[in-house]
């Protein structure tokens, strides 16, 4: 059999569009062919071996052979070329370090990792091969399954592209564009190419950040913006400017100005809208808006800006009305100034005249036309210098108002000028007083003498000023308060001595205040049956810490009688007493004893201390008298202990008598009339500070005695609804609907309102006779700095307690276990 030579194919020099070559053929190619011409060689040899040899059969075993040289040339020379493929594309992987390119089987572990991959995610390819995909992502994403979803994707779709957030080996987020193919041929799995996108993405988030925090500005001004650009079409509009135009952001952009207000169209706002974009000039203007229901009026304003114009819109419709509000109020101001009695004028801050009413023209006999917009001593030189003009500069100067009586220095005559500074200068109001002047000149010497005859009660009453007491009163209730807050030694030592300090203010308040009701005669006793062992208990309890903090022991021996008096103020002398006692005793002991004697019942203050020289028995009564204090130490007080003391016997007819031995020690003893026994609840005070959820309203016109007020109740474990007046204390206890336990009110409050008005008005809201379950009117406190009598008669009209301020929170707490006790 004859066969045909055969030509073997030469590789094609066939190179793919990215520039990479390849053979002709490929090696799976040549193989197969290779075998088959082996398999045919081997055929061949076996049958020149069964049969004779020819010449014909020598040729094709020749050409056989010769195609099989051929193939075998083919195949080094594919290998040879996929090696030098393989080359290059190593080299163009390796040198491609802006990306991480990585091939995956496909199970989804990595066969494959360039340097790039290794500078953009950490791991060297050892580490990194035969790894799963897995570990480049988020725990969270791993466990949810996104590298599988991610594969099942690029299968279905051929191609995934997009942006995520891998892991760095060392565990910070790297942010990359994601490209997966799909492996073809043989080497089936995955072709992942990630491109670092972490620098751009951290700008375009700063760039995002800045334009989220310049939006949020804008949103927060107040002015309504909308941003143009050149042909007058809208870029921008901030917040406030979609709820004036009703209209979103998205609604307004490209459209012009004028589309979106017609309004402005044709109007003096689009003029002046053209002038700034033009002229690159700020412009501004107030307009009016009338609608169906409403008016509005805006400020509205153009200015300049690199995109085109900015246009700042303001509601201005408050203003406008308030203007027009005030000037309506002037015109009714003009009405009643000319209608009154005063004469009135006003100045500006220059001292021209810019206002004159029709009774000051008849007053000075002048035309108001000639005096407008003169200066004040141009038109009137004989005011320089003069009182009236010198007070009207204090007021000015001061910014308060005035009231004086001066020789008016126009008329000669007396006048009473009341001044009042604004900020538009000065107004005036003046009438002739010249006969009630005389008058008040007859009866002055009367008063200058019996202004000198009580100049020393004035001075106690000055001293107890109720704008004194009132900061006081808060701070002997909040030191109480602070007590259970105060941790450490220091601190509690520093709130000790300043309660102490308070303490002795107060005590020094109280004694000039009860010298100047004493000498006024403003006390009036309250005579009952007063059992002697509570006030004698409570007498201990105040003062064995004092005498125990001074190394004194104080002993008290009570006994079970009554005695005809005033609680209140024979509880005061016997405290001044224990007080001076305490004051003059540096050692030893203090004794208080009851006793009964020839039918009076005695109370009797002996101590061991420095004792009063025979010379000073009668002196020591007198106000300001110390024995043994010519230093004036405040510590001792101000020597009116014993004056109140001998003022309070006087007035219950108590007597008490002193005895005395300088360097051994005194004896005060107090004689009282023997009174019925008396059964009192021991524990009142305590159940009264034992708020147990009753409920009690504090009315008082000081914010700060008020929430001192309201703290301390609180503490104590009340339910407290507190008011500045009697109206604001009605209406929250309209809203609350329950009855009060207990009512505590300052006695003056403002606008000329009174503490028992409050009472009684709150008493009235649940005033039902018919109601069995309501038994008596509320229990009622008045807590007040008043040193008259008007406040006295008044509480005890409305059936009202008194105390007066400052008081400690015990002191409170006796007085409202007194009348809760007594309700």
């Amino acid at each position: 059999m004859t066969k045909q030579k055969s030509v073997p194919n030469e590789p094609a020099d066939d190179r793919t569009g990215d520039g990479w070559d390849r053979p002709a053929q490929s090696e799976a190619e040549l193989r197969a062919r290779l075998a088959v011409l082996e398999e045919e060689n081997a055929r061949l040899q076996s049958a020149l071996s069964a049969s004779s040899t020819s010449c014909d059969d020598l040729l094709t075993v020749t050409a056989l052979n010769e195609d099989l040289r051929s193939a075998f040339s083919a195949l080094e020379r594919s290998r040879a070329a996929h090696a030098d493929s393989e080359r290059r594309l190593r080299a163009i992987l390796d040198s491609a370090v802006g990306h991480a390119i990585l091939t995956l089987a496909p199970d989804g572990r990595m066969t494959s990792w360039n340097p790039g991959a290794v500078r953009i995610l950490g791991w060297t390819e050892e580490e990194a091969r035969g790894q799963p995909v897995d570990i480049l992502f988020p725990p969270e994403e791993a466990a949810a399954g996104m590298p599988d979803a991610l594969r099942l994707r690029a299968l279905a779709e051929g191609r995934v592209q997009e942006e995520r957030s891998f892991c760095h080996r060392n565990g910070f987020t790297v942010w990359a564009a994601l490209t997966i193919l799909p492996l073809q041929g043989d080497e089936e799995g995955f072709l992942w190419i990630l491109h670092d996108r972490s620098d751009e993405r951290r700008i375009e988030e700063a760039i995002a950040d800045a334009r989220r925090r310049a939006t949020d500005i804008l949103d927060s001004i107040d002015e309504a913006l909308v941003a143009l650009d050149g042909d007058y079409r809208v870029i921008y509009q901030n917040r406030r400017a979609e709820q004036l135009d009703h209209q979103s952001l998205s609604a307004m952009r490209g459209r012009r100005l004028w589309e979106v207000w017609p309004q402005f169209a044709g109007a003096d706002l689009e003029t002046l809208c053209r002038r700034t974009m033009n002229e690159r000039q700020p412009t501004a203007i107030e307009k009016r808006f009338d609608g169906e229901d409403t008016t509005l009026w805006l400020e509205v304003r153009f200015l300049p800006t690199p995109e085109g114009v900015g246009c700042f819109f303001r509601d201005i419709t408050m203003r406008k009305r308030a203007e027009e509000e005030a000037r309506a109020s002037h015109e009714r101001a003009v009405k009643i100034l000319e209608s009154i009695s005063d004469a009135f004028y006003a100045v500006d801050h220059q001292w021209r005249f810019t206002y004159i009413n029709r009774k000051a023209e008849q007053v000075w006999g002048r035309s108001r036309d000639t005096l407008l917009g003169r200066l004040v001593w141009e038109a009137f030189p004989k005011v320089l210098g003069s009182e009236a003009f010198e007070a009207q500069k204090q007021a000015v100067r001061e910014g308060r108002e005035m009231t004086i009586e001066v020789v008016s220095p126009t008329m000669g005559n007396w006048v009473e000028a009341s001044i009042y500074p604004s900020s538009d200068g000065l107004s005036v109001y003046f009438r002739d007083i010249t006969a009630r002047r005389q008058a008040q000149q007859a009866l002055l010497q009367a008063k200058e003498t019996a202004e000198a005859a009580d100049l020393a009660k004035g001075k106690f009453l000055a001293a107890a000023s109720h704008d004194l007491r009132q900061p006081l009163q808060a701070l002997l209730l909040f030191v109480d308060v602070l007590k259970p807050h105060v941790q450490g030694s220091q601190g509690a030592n520093a709130l000790m001595h300043l309660g102490r300090g308070l303490d002795a203010l107060k005590e020094l308040l109280d004694s000039l205040l009860d010298m100047s009701r004493l000498d006024a005669g403003v006390v009036q006793p309250n005579i009952e049956n007063v059992s002697i062992m509570p006030l004698f208990d409570h007498i201990a309890a105040s003062y064995r810490p004092v005498a125990a903090a001074k190394g004194l022991e104080l002993h008290v021996l009570s006994c079970n009688a009554a005695a005809r008096t005033d609680r209140t103020l024979l509880t005061r002398m016997v405290r001044n007493l224990v007080e001076n006692a305490l004051r003059y005793t540096e050692s030893g002991r203090i004794d208080i004893e009851c006793r009964r004697a020839g039918g009076r019942l005695l109370i009797e203050v002996r101590d061991t201390g420095i004792g009063i020289p025979p010379d000073h028995l009668e002196s020591i009564w007198e106000e300001f008298h110390q024995v043994g204090n010519p230093e004036r130490d405040r510590n001792r007080g101000l020597g009116l202990g014993l004056a109140i003391v001998r003022r309070l016997s006087l007035l219950l007819n108590h007597p008490v008598d002193v005895t005395s031995k300088p360097g051994q020690g005194t004896s005060f003893v107090i004689a009282l009339p023997v009174g019925r026994a008396v059964e009192l609840a021991a524990t009142a005070a305590e159940a009264a500070t034992a708020g147990r959820g009753r409920f009690a309203v504090v009315v008082d016109d000081d914010a700060i005695v008020l929430l001192g007020l309201e703290t301390i109740f609180r503490e104590w474990g009340y339910e407290v609804l507190v008011a500045g007046s009697a109206q604001k204390a009605v209406e929250g206890l309209s809203r609350m609907g329950r009855r009060p336990d207990l009512i505590v009110a300052d006695y003056r409050l403002r606008e000329g309102r009174y503490g028992t008005e409050a009472v009684a008005r709150i008493r009235a809201l649940y005033d039902n006779p018919g109601n069995p379950s309501v038994s008596g009117p509320i229990p009622g406190l008045i807590l007040t700095g008043e040193t008259g009598p008007e406040c006295e008669r008044d509480a005890a009209a409305h059936g009202l307690g008194i105390i007066h301020k400052p008081v400690t929170p015990r002191q409170l707490g006796h007085a409202l276990g007194e009348l809760l006790g007594a309700s």
